[in-house]
């Protein structure tokens, strides 16, 4: 049956950070779903869905709340006779409820972090909205915390569905070299990715670096931008080595540079799942996170990566430690975070459960 959805997703960022929402579009209209898309700019990744057949539209959301947009994507609904709207960034989440107002419409929201809190007013306005049919969450642990922020007459409406991933996509990525790095052969490549802010934890990272062997040769990789740039870059300043850290801000092409390391790690106090780390496993390199939130469920076999406490120093660098001592045996690692992400959290099974989901609500 061609289920009428309007899919909302801010596809038009760099390439990378959209590409499980592109790739699950491509699945769904491969499922006869009669998808239309509505982004924020066109871009040459959203040029390329039109080519394929699929239907997209623009529309800026600046505001949470903007009379024009509730009247454009009204106009949408009604033209495509929507049966079904499927919202996967926050800003137009509002919009998309309101705009649906009066309408025999059925709503999904994703949800992929543990910041959800029902004392929030604004919450109620979008996540928690009533008027949400179903929120998908991106792990076990986003899901067990949206239940607790929603009432218990209503905790039945989440649904945990990965955001999954799949290594091909990786197969023609073209990796920066340790040249153009700067780094040696001999270092110990490390790398981290995220926009910088307190949650993220790179602070405890970068008080590791000053903890590891004087006689480990290493560098860290730190890639991406935000409201904790100065505090990071003054901590890298601080830990006693800065001459370790590389910080290359925001960048288009993450696994570019993640290919070429020996090692990724994602301090973060609280996680959803983990978008880089996915990344990370797809291009069979071992992996370093936190027990905060989701993370640890990609990893839960135990041999295909390391968890370590959140909100340690030590810790962490004690494992970045053991990494490089048995460096040798990292490749093995790798590959079998490789090869989770085929068999347990594979893009194939996102599609399938959120194709399910829709026959559950549309009939």
């Amino acid at each position: 049956m061609a289920y009428r959805v309007l899919f909302i997703s801010d596809i038009s960022l760099s390439p990378f950070t959209t590409l499980t929402d592109r790739m699950l579009i491509r699945g769904l209209h491969a499922r006869g779903v009669d998808i239309t898309v509505v982004t924020q700019r066109p871009v040459p990744e959203t040029q390329e869905l039109e080519e394929e057949g699929v239907k997209v539209e623009y529309i800026i959301f600046d505001k949470k709340i903007s009379r024009s947009v509730i009247t454009r994507l009204r106009s949408i609904i009604d033209k495509e006779k929507t049966e079904l709207i499927h919202v996967t960034f926050g800003k137009a989440m509002t919009n998309a409820i309101m705009a649906a107002r009066g309408r025999k419409v059925k709503i999904i929201g994703y949800y992929g972090s543990l910041s959800l809190h029902w004392h929030d007013p604004s919450a109620w306005l979008t996540f928690l909205s009533p008027r949400i049919d179903r929120l998908i969450c991106a792990s076990d642990a986003v899901e067990a915390h949206a239940k607790k922020q929603l009432p218990p007459w209503r905790r039945n409406r989440t649904e945990r569905i990965y955001r999954g991933y799949n290594p091909e996509w990786f197969k023609d990525l073209i990796p920066v070299t340790r040249s153009e790095i700067g780094v040696r052969d001999d270092e110990f490549l490390i790398c981290s990715v995220g926009i910088l802010r307190r949650v993220k934890g790179i602070r405890y990272l970068t008080e590791a670096a000053g903890l590891l062997p004087e006689e480990m040769p290493f560098r860290i990789i730190l890639i991406g931008d935000g409201t904790d740039s100065p505090d990071t870059l003054r901590l890298a300043a601080e830990s006693g080595v800065p001459e370790r850290f590389i910080h290359k801000g925001h960048l288009n092409n993450p696994p570019a540079w993640m290919a070429a390391c020996d090692l990724y790690v994602q301090p973060s106090l609280s996680e959803g799942l983990g978008r880089a780390i996915s990344e990370a496993m797809c291009l069979g390199k071992p992996v370093i996170v936190t027990d905060g939130g989701g993370a640890k469920e990609l990893f839960a076999r135990g041999d295909n990566g390391f968890v370590v406490p959140g909100g340690s120093a030590a810790e962490l660098a004690k494992a970045i430690t053991a990494c490089w001592k048995n460096r040798d045996s990292l490749a093995a690692t790798g590959e079998k975070a490789r090869e989770t992400i085929m068999k347990d959290f594979h893009h194939d099974e996102t599609i399938a459960k959120t194709y399910d989901l829709y026959r559950e609500l549309l009939g």
